[in-house]
């Protein structure tokens, strides 16, 4: 039986039908990455003897008729960012390798409670701050599609490990696209949350241990079906601590039954942040579909600038992306800004104001934002969802120049700066929005490619929605030929 052409959810009803024991199809898995992983360096630490031992237990709890978890049984590997005990969580840091974690992170914890079997973990970029996956502690990670390609980051691991079939399901990060430019990247669904709506407790960075959980970050689930990603998303959702006993989220549904009830957005383009013309043309086209099934689609982008937005995010984001940066990057960063001019617009400079921003000046940036965010409520009170890119092109080829400016990045043929690759994650980000990532037909080039659906703060049920409708319409994953 070839498992890894399941999904997750087909995988537990196998074992839930006795079909297939929790172990067979561990070691079906154990089996996919011992045997393809070499070529793709997505699975950089293991506990294979340990889940050998929690899938006897769940199929004796089985046996034993108790009740079973949405993902009983169903193996899986995790980013290394989670911690999971007994495992290192290095996130491609040398000064956090070997470390090893002593307890699992919320995510992790609320997997297992679901029945899910943690089998490794998956490779990023040093402290998730890429959308390339290489570090000098693990290598580089390689995309099932063309080896010679990235997939992605921060949870290019991730991406890479459940395209090429070594897992059924995974479960990511993102403050800069890191779970949806990875599965733009390997043709996959993912979900970027809500903030707040799943714990960051046990993610890495900040450090090991952190117990405050940071603004724009979220942690989210990679799938291959949009089943599969719902179901991760639920068995992960919730308060905890203190709040869980005042406290629980019971999200609403989508805002329509049925494709002639739901109001679509597009914004395939800008010129701010040029898209490669296939991507655009591939969202213009997911729309029409939508239109066919009996939704209303109007080309429609909120009331706000990009470069704005961009502007926004980068002095919200920085300060965060600063906060473990040495004493002399601090010094160059200030340089930065005493240099620059005060038009001047550059991601550099932006960055670099990020930085070395006073907390004064963040509280503006603050205001901005929920400018932007009573602008987001007006744009839905219009349409329920917005498409739109989540990356200016398909994978890019492995590009590991020290200084990210001097990257090379083409779009559609055209030179442009690595850093833009920043400017449309941005769009879901800044306001804490839910944004769910979709596959879309191949590029020419053969790479996959994909588009992120947003929808309203807490409707995180809507652009899932609208993910299952274009699933159903033929928007789906298609498996890496090396890999099938």
């Amino acid at each position: 039986m070839s498992l890894h052409t399941l999904s997750a959810q087909e995988i537990a009803a196998q074992i839930r039908a006795k079909k297939l024991s929790a172990l067979d199809a561990l070691n079906y898995f154990v089996a996919r990455i011992e045997t393809h992983n070499a070529r793709l360096n997505a699975v950089i630490a293991t506990r294979f003897d340990e889940a050998r031992a929690d899938a006897k237990k769940a199929d004796e709890k089985q046996a034993r008729g108790e009740a079973l978890g949405a993902l009983h049984g169903v193996p899986m590997t995790i980013k290394d960012a989670f911690e999971v005990k007994g495992l290192t969580c290095d996130v491609g840091a040398p000064n956090f390798a070997g470390k090893i974690s002593t307890q699992d992170s919320l995510v992790v914890e609320r997997l297992k409670s679901a029945g899910a079997i943690v089998m490794g973990k998956t490779n990023t970029p040093i402290f998730c701050g890429d959308w390339q996956s290489f570090n000098e502690v693990h290598g580089t990670t390689n995309n099932p599609y063309n080896l010679e390609h990235t997939p992605g980051g921060s949870s290019g691991g991730a991406a890479a490990a459940l395209s090429a079939g070594l897992t059924p399901m995974e479960y990511g990060s993102d403050i800069g696209g890191s779970i949806r430019i990875p599965a733009h990247y390997c043709g996959l669904f993912g979900h970027k949350p809500t903030h707040g709506l799943v714990p960051q407790i046990g993610h890495v960075p900040p450090v090991h241990g952190a117990l405050a959980e940071g603004d724009l970050t979220v942690v989210g689930p990679l799938a291959k079906t949009v089943d599969d990603l719902e179901t991760l998303f639920d068995a992960t959702i919730g308060t905890h601590g203190s709040m869980a006993q005042a406290m629980q989220i019971a999200l609403q549904g989508p805002r329509f039954e049925t494709a002639p009830g739901l109001r679509v957005g597009i914004w395939a383009d800008d010129a701010y942040c040029p898209v490669d013309p296939e991507i655009a043309s591939a969202i213009e086209a997911a729309g029409q579909t939508l239109e066919k099934m009996g939704a209303e689609v109007k080309t429609l982008k909120p009331d706000f600038d990009l470069a704005w937005n961009t502007q926004v995010y980068a002095l919200l984001l920085n300060p965060i992306m600063g906060r473990g940066f040495s004493d002399g990057v601090h010094q160059r960063m200030q340089k930065t800004v005493d240099a620059a001019n005060q038009d001047d617009m550059s991601y550099a400079t932006l960055q670099a104001r990020g930085i070395r921003l006073l907390h004064k000046d963040w509280l503006m940036w603050d205001e901005h934002r929920a400018q932007l965010a009573a602008k987001w409520r007006a744009y839905f009170e219009q349409v329920d969802v917005l498409l739109c890119p989540v990356s200016p092109s398909p994978a890019m080829a492995h590009a590991q120049d020290p200084n990210v400016y001097a990257r090379p990045f083409l779009v559609g043929g055209e030179a442009r700066d690595y850093m833009e690759n920043i400017v449309w994650p941005g769009v879901a980000t800044v306001c804490n929005l839910p944004a769910t990532s979709v596959p879309l037909p191949q590029h020419s080039s053969g790479l996959p490619m994909g588009m992120q659906i947003v929808g309203p703060a807490y409707e995180d049920k809507t652009p899932i929605g609208v993910a299952r409708l274009l699933e159903q319409a033929g928007f789906g994953f298609t498996a890496p030929p090396a890999f099938s």
